[in-house]
């Protein structure tokens, strides 16, 4: 059964450093949390603090309430899945699924009807007497899972589990981890290095830097309303603009380099911009800013240019359809509704 999960200021030292720095985080039953960040942030640390591999030097783990961080792995309902498997290569696949529910000596019936669930819903049930060996890399990720969830955890963990994978291969293995992890019902603190997935994976998403936590929200929170220019740049390039804020008979205006915008709220006499590659369109020939085309990237679905305006660069993305290539001169407009305008003070600023 899925537990509520609370993390009161965690801290762990390695060697004098901060592996994790004043953690607080809550965990709503049932829902998936990614965990994402750059290296050396701290992420497999907060999850093996929480599998009870490693011990806390300061704060709270709690589960549904009660306090586990004293507890010894074997005695915390969790599930853990690391991104190297970690099966028993000598046993079968059958017995690896078995493993935690042997270990709590469930009775034999009720072990072996677990082990045929999950054999069918992870469709392993034609491997089952094959070892590790003798099964593919998105296999025995799949029996990882099944082991990991077979004896009902309060909590699952992943640790980055399809970052081995082939990108075909990971992408039908996140489908059954996804349909699992619903169907059990679980709470899931899931570590990727994926950015994509990080937003399209979480009911919430988490990012990390140094041993502490930058901003927690839905996906579309970290994306679109970043609280600092590190989280903003983190899920994907972009643009800065620190540019003076001007006042009309309308309200507050911004003259950027390439078009006017207005700024809602009660900005201050700067603003820190944050122009994302989709905020930028083709212009009709007399609107927008001519800018001329540094480099054109052909990606299937569209162009990435990198072109050059008076004072700069940045990057757009450009239909498929309107061929382009390096050194021609383009019209280009903002969109003002996906400009993000980054907090300067207490009082966050947006785009109107």
């Amino acid at each position: 059964m899925s537990a509520s999960v609370e993390i009161k200021n965690l801290s762990k030292f390695f060697a004098g450093r901060g592996a994790l720095r004043d953690v607080s985080l809550t965990l709503a039953p049932g829902t998936t949390t990614t965990l994402v960040g750059p290296s050396g942030a701290g992420k497999t640390t907060l999850l093996r603090c929480l599998a009870g591999l490693v011990s806390q030097d300061a704060g709270e783990i709690l589960f549904d309430g009660s306090a586990v961080g004293m507890l010894p792995a074997e005695r915390r309902s969790v599930g853990f899945v690391f991104q190297s498997y970690a099966l028993f290569p000598h046993m079968s696949v059958r017995d690896n699924l078995a493993f935690g529910l042997d270990v709590r000596r469930v009775a034999r019936r009720q072990r072996d009807a677990r082990i045929e669930e999950l054999g069918a819903s992870l469709a392993l049930d034609g491997l089952l007497d094959r070892r590790p060996s003798e099964i593919s890399g998105g296999e025995r990720q799949r029996v990882a899972l099944g082991r990991a969830i077979a004896h009902h955890p309060a909590l699952l963990l992943l640790d980055e589990p399809l970052a081995a994978l082939d990108p075909n291969l990971a992408s039908s293995v996140r489908e059954v981890l996804l349909s699992t992890i619903r169907r059990e019902k679980t709470t899931v603190l899931w570590v990727t290095h994926d950015r994509a997935d990080a937003l399209r994976l979480g009911d919430r998403v988490v990012l990390m830097r140094d041993g502490g936590i930058e901003q927690v929200g839905l996906p579309s929170a970290l994306y679109r309303a970043p609280q600092n220019p590190f989280v903003a740049a983190f899920f994907g390039s972009g643009t800065m603009w620190r540019l003076p804020v001007s006042r009309n008979g309308r309200g507050l205006e911004v003259e950027t380099p390439l078009g006017r915008i207005a700024v809602a709220g009660n900005s201050p006499d700067t603003v820190s911009l944050w122009i994302r590659p989709e905020a930028l369109r083709p212009a009709g020939s007399s609107e927008g800013t001519s800018v001329r085309v540094a480099e054109a990237y052909y990606e299937g679905d569209r162009y990435r240019l990198r072109v050059g305006y008076e004072g700069g660069e940045t990057t757009l993305e450009w239909p498929p359809d309107l061929p382009v290539q390096a050194g021609a001169s383009i019209r280009i407009r903002l969109e003002p509704s996906l400009v993000i305008v980054l907090p300067e003070t207490s009082e966050k600023s947006a785009v109107r």
